[in-house]
């Protein structure tokens, strides 16, 4: 009998220290990264708020929301980094300025990371079991960089400060997975003409450590109301492989995917338009603007941090060889069709 109950209880010593392993290994606190009750005094510019991770701790980011009214903010960005581009507790970081603020960029390093992209209509996003985003324990992610961009400062005044944001949720267990993010973006100033179908692209070669590659887990389109489809594609051993594609008409969310992606891919984005409007429309950063976006969340299995992901420029002629003619939704208007060579390089490209 005292034998059996001894078994027992070892077994049942063993199941709550495993339980309590568990516990430990799942538990999650929550920050919210909010701007610090603030006036815009500018609709259409970006502005920017720091937050120093402790020294000592390390955090996983398994969760991202929004504190966000719609009404009054197009996007809210986060990004780790090494300092701050600037010394204030607020400052004019893009879009148009703020004149009641400093003006500089949101990091001083070239090594800044896109944790969290949200705009109009994106819901919070929780990354897959074992996937989580590192800020801290690294001097190139310790602070976290709230950046916001409001479309209407007229209703803001001493009465009504802002403190828009975001709900963090995270770990301080180590992931087995660390995520990063990159961006694919058309930038400003390609010029759509009234009444016409338009191709935007952006691509590049991608450039990682040797023998390296990445998992793409999930994807982000962004347009504004020109945008009929995004699509992505890669060229491997001479082989086009379209990769994912979505409306960005469709609620805007996180798509998840199943890409690989090694050093010296080409991966190329396209975003199909259609210009409505009776004047010609021009992509930039304000919510007057169209946009072309597309954001890969990827990590690498068992690395300390995912390689990050760099893209050579692709030139004109690169962009020019995928084979695979433009898609064109159901739902555009028939009389339309693609104009032969309707293929625009990123700015600035040759």
């Amino acid at each position: 009998m005292m034998r059996t109950l001894l078994a027992c209880s070892l077994l049942l010593s063993v199941v709550l220290l495993r339980q309590a392993a568990w516990a430990d290994e799942e538990r999650e606190d929550v920050f919210e990264l909010r701007m610090p009750g603030i006036v815009p005094t500018q609709s259409d510019s970006y502005l920017c708020y720091p937050f120093a991770i402790p020294d000592d701790e390390t955090w996983y980011i398994t969760s991202v929301g929004p504190i966000v009214d719609p009404a009054l903010v197009h996007h809210v960005i986060v990004v780790t980094c090494s300092s701050p581009a600037s010394n204030s507790t607020i400052w004019s970081c893009g879009g148009t300025r703020d004149n009641t603020y400093p003006d500089a960029f949101t990091c001083n390093d070239r090594d800044s990371a896109l944790l969290y992209d949200w705009t109009t209509g994106v819901d919070p996003y929780r990354f897959p079991k074992g996937v989580g985003f590192q800020a801290g324990g690294d001097p190139m992610r310790r602070y976290f960089v709230l950046q916001v961009h409001y479309n209407n400062a007229s209703v803001f005044s001493e009465a009504n400060r802002d403190s828009t944001g975001l709900k963090i949720t995270y770990t301080r267990q180590r992931v087995s997975k660390v995520a990063g993010l990159h961006t694919f973006g058309a930038g400003a100033n390609v010029v759509m003409q009234p009444r016409q179908l338009d191709i935007i692209e952006d691509g590049c070669r991608v450039v990682l450590p040797k023998d390296s590659k990445v998992h793409v887990f999930s994807y982000l389109v962004h347009t504004h109301d020109l945008g009929l489809l995004v699509a992505i594609y890669r060229q491997r051993d001479g082989n086009w492989t379209e990769l994912g594609r979505r409306s960005p008409q469709l609620p805007k969310a996180f798509t998840p995917a199943g890409m690989q992606v090694r050093n010296g891919d080409l991966l190329l984005v396209r975003c199909t338009m259609y210009n409505s409007r009776e004047s010609a429309v021009s992509t930039g950063y304000t919510h007057h603007d169209e946009m072309c976006f597309m954001r890969l969340m990827y990590y690498a299995e068992g690395a300390e941090r995912p390689p990050k992901m760099t893209c050579k420029p692709m030139s004109h002629k690169e962009l020019g060889l995928l084979p695979v003619a433009s898609p064109v939704p159901a739902k555009f208007p028939p009389a339309v069709t693609p104009p032969a060579g309707s293929r625009r390089p990123p700015p600035g490209d040759a």
